[in-house]
């Protein structure tokens, strides 16, 4: 049996099954790919905001998020963001509720800046 022929017959159990897309999880999935991003152009925080006197760092970090969301991301506006700057400068808590453009739902997301400058979206 040739491995084309393994993958249709692994597949033959969900010919009659629905395919179900979660548009908020790729939603989720396509913020957390564009914030992560280090291109010029729109990455997130770079060393030239990177300062000890800093006192507005989470401002300038929303401001990004909402140009980056709003530019990049058509199926959702961002209607509020909110953060926690408790534990900064080691953690930064975004919190953005969205609206979704198709059927006007709002729902939540959680991003959470660790000291490692990864982006987590929850």
């Amino acid at each position: 049996m040739s491995f084309v022929d393994r993958v249709i017959h692994a597949l033959d159990e969900y010919v009659d099954s629905e395919y179900f897309e979660n548009p908020i999880q790729a939603i989720r999935e396509h913020i957390e790919t564009l914030i992560n991003t280090k291109e010029d152009t729109q990455e997130l925080l770079s060393y030239n905001d990177l300062d000890l006197n800093i006192k507005n760092l989470a401002i300038v970090m929303s401001e990004r998020i909402y140009d980056i969301v709003s530019t990049y991301e058509y199926r959702a506006k961002i209607v509020s963001i909110e953060y926690d700057e408790t534990l900064a400068p080691c953690q930064l808590k975004f919190f953005l509720t969205l609206q979704y453009n198709k059927d006007l739902t709002n729902f939540n997301i959680q991003i959470i800046f660790n000291s490692n400058r990864y982006y987590e979206v929850l």
